[in-house]
């Protein structure tokens, strides 16, 4: 782990709905450099199981030791266009207990726990700046870079 960007966002500590700007911000930007995605979730999330079945082509995978299904594939238009226009539940919550987004097999973007950890792998300057940029009043950072001299 060279330069690694990780997030986390108390959700407990907001009264009323979690504001997800910051998440749409990360996946906006960052799905951009992905050609595959995987999704994790848990096996009683059958709501939105069905609903990957369906709006998605693709693979699903169950992870039965994990008590999850995994869904995995190529990163088209269309699938971009489903994430960023129903990415939330009923409640307003991102609704994937993760995702992650890989470039030729190597995973650089993570966003778990329903959006409230994201883990970048080897951000660039400007990125980590437009990530700070949009964090919420909640959030907390760790910024590890093995890199630096110091």
């Amino acid at each position: 782990m060279e330069n690694n960007f990780f997030i986390y966002v108390n959700f407990s500590e907001e009264n009323g709905t979690q504001d997800y700007k910051y998440w749409f911000s990360f996946i906006k930007y960052f799905i951009k450099s992905a050609d595959s995605i995987e999704f994790h979730l848990w096996n009683e999330e059958v709501e939105t199981i069905k609903e990957l079945s369906l709006k998605t082509d693709l693979k699903k995978i169950c992870l039965d030791r994990l008590k999850m299904v995994s869904f995995v594939g190529d990163i088209n238009q269309n699938l971009i266009n489903y994430i960023l226009e129903e990415s939330l539940n009923n409640h307003g919550e991102v609704k994937w207990f993760s995702i992650f987004l890989k470039f030729k097999g190597n995973l650089f973007f993570e966003s778990s726990h329903w959006g409230s950890e994201i883990n970048i792998e080897n951000p660039n300057e400007n990125e980590i700046k437009m990530i700070k940029s949009v964090l919420p009043k909640n959030a907390t950072f760790h910024h590890f870079n093995n890199n630096e001299s110091g």
